[in-house]
């Protein structure tokens, strides 16, 4: 019951599909109550020898017109209530989804996949099937029940019925402390769901890497385990779950016993027919149903409520990025201004800061290079301008002197496009991933983007070309292919900043050259990010940030980088010149450039 009190908001808008499946319920309860009065009669016409065939058929008659208007009735409540129960579920999932995409990246840093995906399936499973066959049971245990008992009192016998639901109290008791048991064991069996269908994830989005390193044999006995741990979990639920049925008929064949004798009695003193005490044994028996449907709607709504109990920690999450009260849109001047103080992603602990003294002017139209050792906090610095976390006091990004906090977030990412270190494709083809971006894009628009991002000749050798499909996270393509559909799907975004976070690492030299004097001429009308540990990309960066360690050790344009003296080996001053320098002894030799020469910036049209 604590469950729909929960849900009374989200009922509230089907209740008149419930209130015309309660009244039709009512009914059905109603016309229930005529085949035993009916049948009641006939024996005491026969023991009386006082029943004639046109009475026998008027009395057959009325049964069966009242199982036909039952099932007319049936079907109707039936239909209105689980459509409600259904129609309902769809929006609270489309609710969650909902949720989760407006959910913060630090989110997904504490909950998998596999964990949601439960929670998205089973979990709202669980709370359908409470909202729909839950409150069926619960009304039609209480309508029909009321309603039998109302007969036996009032059309056979106040005492009988009294002595007959002796053992009811009881029996509520009993599923009440079996529906506490029930609760708990309930949410650890879908805790345990949530974790094998986890691994189950995995080992499948990773198979190529469990083949290659041989331990299918290891993920087959991890998936075993873990099986094993679900299986239990469930097991003690079905243990709990057995003892519904048993204990409601146990108790109901003690009441059984009681009217039995009781009517025994009170016939022998006069005070009861045969066809009465026929009539009193059939409403028992009817009251057998809602008995049962009590003991299993408790049930039900336990496993409901455990379901969501963990459904509420989740919608009960709030974004940690959101809009502002006042937020307003971004600004057409797309400038930025970075000034980061310190910025750790868990702001409550004492960890190490992941970014500490940033400060740099980006105008709009610049090429900005971002370049430093591994871990130094390139990805982060645009993750903080693509706003997936907000900084905390004393330190701002703004857009065209506007603080990011202070635009709202749709606007801020229209004008951003990002192409991840790790591009996620999705299944379907290519032009489709392309088109993620821009839905309504055309597919001249769509070949426009390949061709800028030197693809196009690799997709139209494909047998389907653009309609060509792709596996899972596009398993069917290099990584090189993957990253330039990436990039291709930001190009026709078509916004006014551009975020490369290293999208180049996985291509030969020739085609990053190809795909480097296209950006090219986009400068100056595009602001162009570039994060990336090959340095010779950045010989035409407007300007170059050097980070290591979350600090800008080195910023200026390649020849001022390069025009410093070279550093000694243990130091991390003038690490821009050492690297290029090592770079160009491994890159750049076909070329006959001298090791220790500093290369010009070429001119770019």
């Amino acid at each position: 019951m604590k469950l729909l009190w929960k849900l009374r908001f989200i009922l509230k808008d089907y209740w008149q599909q419930y209130l015309l499946a309660f009244i039709c319920l009512q009914i059905v309860s109603a016309l229930n109550l005529l085949p035993p009065w009916l049948i009641g009669h006939v024996v005491d016409g026969i023991k009386d020898n006082s029943l004639t065939n046109q009475e026998l058929a008027s009395y057959v008659a009325g049964i069966l017109i009242t199982g036909v208007a039952v099932y007319g009735f049936r079907y109707v409540w039936r239909a209105k209530l689980y459509g409600a129960s259904i129609e309902l579920i769809r929006k609270q999932r489309s609710r969650l989804f909902a949720h989760f995409t407006q959910l913060s990246p630090e989110f997904y840093q504490h909950h998998t996949t596999g964990d949601l995906m439960a929670h998205a399936t089973n979990d709202l499973n669980a709370v359908e099937e409470s909202v729909g066959v839950g409150i069926m049971t619960l009304v039609d245990s209480l309508i029909a029940g009321f309603t039998v008992l109302f007969a036996m009192v009032f059309l056979v016998s106040g005492q009988l019925t009294l002595l007959a639901m002796l053992p009811f109290p009881v029996l509520v008791w009993v599923t009440k402390r079996y529906g506490v048991a029930l609760y708990s064991r309930f949410g650890r069996s879908q805790a345990a769901f949530s974790n094998l269908n986890e691994e189950t994830r995995e080992s499948i989005t990773g198979i190529r890497a469990v083949k290659a390193h041989q331990l299918t044999e290891r993920q087959t006995q991890r998936f075993e385990q873990l099986s094993m741990e679900a299986v239990e979990a469930n097991t003690s639920v079905a243990r709990v779950d057995a003892l519904f049925g048993p204990s409601i008929s146990l108790f109901f064949g003690l009441s059984f016993v009681l009217a039995l004798v009781g009517g025994a009695w009170l016939i022998s003193h006069g005070q009861l027919t045969v066809g009465l005490l026929t009539s009193f044994t059939l409403y028992l028996g009817q009251m057998l149903g809602p008995m049962l449907q009590f003991g299993w709607q408790f049930n039900v709504f336990q496993r409901g409520s455990a379901s969501w109990g963990r459904l509420e920690k989740l919608l009960s999450r709030q974004p940690k990025v959101s809009n502002a009260p006042d937020a307003q849109q971004a600004p057409d001047d797309t400038s930025l201004s970075i000034n980061i103080q310190s910025f750790g992603y868990n702001t409550a602990s004492d960890e190490k800061q992941v970014l500490q003294g940033i400060s740099t002017e980006i105008p709009a139209g610049a090429f900005i290079g971002i370049t430093g050792r591994t871990g130094s906090g390139k990805s982060t610095l645009l993750r903080l301008i693509l706003r997936e976390f907000d900084l905390p006091e004393g330190s701002s990004i703004q857009m065209g002197n506007i603080p990011l906090q202070q635009l709202t977030v749709e606007s801020l990412r229209e004008k951003l496009a990002w192409v991840p270190q790790e591009p996620m494709l999705f299944s379907g083809t290519i032009a489709d991933n392309i088109r993620f971006s821009a839905p309504d894009a055309s597919l001249e628009a769509v070949e426009k983007a390949a061709k800028l991002a030197a693809i196009d000749e690799e997709i139209t050798g494909f047998k389907d070309g653009y309609d060509t499909l792709l596996g899972e996270n596009g398993i069917n393509l290099s990584g090189g292919q993957k990253q330039r559909l990436a990039l291709a799907r930001a190009l026709l975004a078509d916004a006014e900043i551009l975020l490369l976070d290293d999208a180049f690492s996985a291509l030969d030299m020739k085609t990053e050259a190809r795909i480097l004097k296209n950006l090219m001429a986009m400068k100056g009308k595009k602001t162009i990010i570039l994060v990336t540990q090959r340095l010779p990309e950045l010989i035409t960066a407007d300007h170059i940030l050097v980070l290591d360690r979350g600090r800008i050790i080195e910023q200026g344009n390649h020849d001022r980088l390069m025009s410093t003296e070279q550093p000694e080996e243990n130091t991390t001053e003038h690490w821009y010149a050492k690297i290029f320098r090592q770079q160009a002894r491994t890159l750049l030799k076909p070329l006959e450039v001298k090791p220790d020469a500093v290369i010009k910036r070429p001119d770019v049209a």
